[in-house]
């Protein structure tokens, strides 16, 4: 039984059975350092050898692209690239430019070919060969350009150029209109062996020397005259035709040439007015003067207008339109102080009211000139308006117009009459403490 013999040992082998454990953790503990720096160092070993190889170049695993080949006895090329004229970069991956190094000699021109892998070299005339390394000595099948006609000289090959070209190789396009042919303003375009000339309005012919008559069409119309310019024509009118080619006819009265309400009439080439009544002239700019038949009578005078006329009959004694009839002498009113006019034949009445006098009325009698009023009393005559305003409290009844006679205004302790002789008086007078009262004489 483990537990039982376990449970009698003493307390010195206990502690011998826990000393032994620890030592056998250390040695775990030991085993697994070694046994990782020993896979550390494999691992290390393995990829040494994958990507160096004895020279010490590196040859990854499908580092060469596009079926290229790792070197292994290359310091500076790594990869051996299957398409050499690609001219790729070490990897054989990324593409370049064929032409980057301009491979074509002398002054010819390097062109990439479809798809940019390899180039092309265009050679000047006088030279061939892939990058144009070769000097032509002799006539060959491109030797000249611009259909020139290659000779052979006995050193070099000589093209006889077509016209409108020069050169050794006919390379060189002439400029047929550098002796500015075109004239007038043209405009020259070198061709082919030839040019042309574009003319401006007005000119043709192949210099554009030749000036364009705009009238050879008779564009003017109504037998207007044409005039020819540079690119161009004018037309002169005749008097009653308008626009550019003179096919309107004028409106004479458009201007509205006639005045005072009168009517235009249009002919050809000129106009008629029709006055309206009391107008004349041309234009039917004169007033006829209708006072010059003298229509007013009895020395009316006649004031002229617009087709009319008035007679004021002021001061003639007659009225009517043309002052005709014998105006009644009342209408002029000629009673003053609110008299009754009357007329007669020839002459007129006026009767006046008490307190008036004079053919007109217009003399105020002044009853108080006989001082009627006694006992100091204030005398105050009824129809002078002026005076008597400052009285107040007169009845509704009274007026100035038909006031005659006087008032006494009575000293305070005083009352009393007066009679002014020779007159039927409606008489008020004025107590201080009663006011007014009416008498009648």
């Amino acid at each position: 039984d483990r537990q039982g013999s376990g449970a009698g040992l003493g307390p010195d082998h206990q502690q011998h059975t826990r000393g032994c454990s620890l030592n056998k953790t250390m040695a775990l503990k030991n085993i697994n350092y070694l046994l990782i720096f020993y896979l550390s160092f494999s691992l290390l070993i393995y990829i040494k050898n994958s990507f160096c190889n004895k020279n010490n170049t590196r040859c990854l695993s499908n580092s060469c692209q596009n079926n290229s080949t790792c070197k292994d006895f290359s310091k500076d090329n790594d990869c051996s690239c299957s398409d050499t004229a690609n001219n790729l970069d070490k990897d054989c991956d990324n593409m370049k430019d064929p032409c980057f190094s301009n491979p074509c000699q002398g002054s010819a021109t390097c062109v990439n070919t479809p798809g940019e892998r390899s180039f092309l070299c265009k050679c000047p005339p006088g030279y061939s060969g892939t990058i144009c390394e070769t000097t032509i000595g002799s006539c060959g099948k491109n030797s000249c350009q611009h259909g020139g006609i290659c000779h052979q000289d006995p050193i070099y090959p000589v093209c006889i150029c077509p016209a409108g070209y020069a050169g050794r190789f006919c390379e060189i396009d002439h400029d047929e209109c550098a002796s500015s042919p075109c004239q007038n303003g043209a405009v020259c375009q070198d061709g082919i062996d030839g040019y042309s000339c574009f003319c401006v309005p007005g000119y043709q012919g192949r210099h554009c020397d030749l000036e364009v008559d705009e009238c050879a069409s008779d564009p003017c119309k109504n037998e207007a005259t044409c005039l020819n310019e540079i690119g161009r024509y004018t037309c002169i009118c005749p008097h009653n035709y308008s626009g550019v080619n003179c096919e309107l006819e004028i409106d004479e009265c458009w201007s509205q040439p006639c005045l005072n309400g009168a009517t235009c009439q249009d002919a050809l080439g000129a106009y008629f007015c029709d006055c309206a009544p009391g107008f004349l002239g041309d234009h039917c700019e004169l007033n006829t003067d209708e006072c010059a038949s003298q229509p007013c009578l009895h020395g009316g005078l006649c004031v002229d207008g617009e087709n009319r006329y008035s007679c004021n009959c002021t001061g003639s004694g007659f009225t009517g339109t043309h002052c005709e009839t014998l105006m009644p002498l009342c209408w002029s009113k000629p009673c003053h102080n609110n008299a009754t006019c009357e007329d007669s034949v020839d002459n007129y009445t006026c009767h006046c009211w008490p307190g008036y006098t004079g053919a007109q009325c217009e003399i105020d009698l002044n009853e108080c000139n006989s001082n009627p009023c006694q006992s100091n009393g204030e005398c105050v005559e009824l129809s002078s308006e002026k005076q008597y305003g400052r009285i107040t409290g007169l009845p509704s009844s009274f007026s100035y117009h038909e006031a005659s006679g006087y008032v006494c205004i009575c000293q305070p302790g005083f009352t009393g009459e007066a009679k002014e002789m020779g007159y039927d008086l409606t008489f008020w007078y004025f107590m201080a403490d009663h006011g007014f009262n009416q008498m009648v004489y």
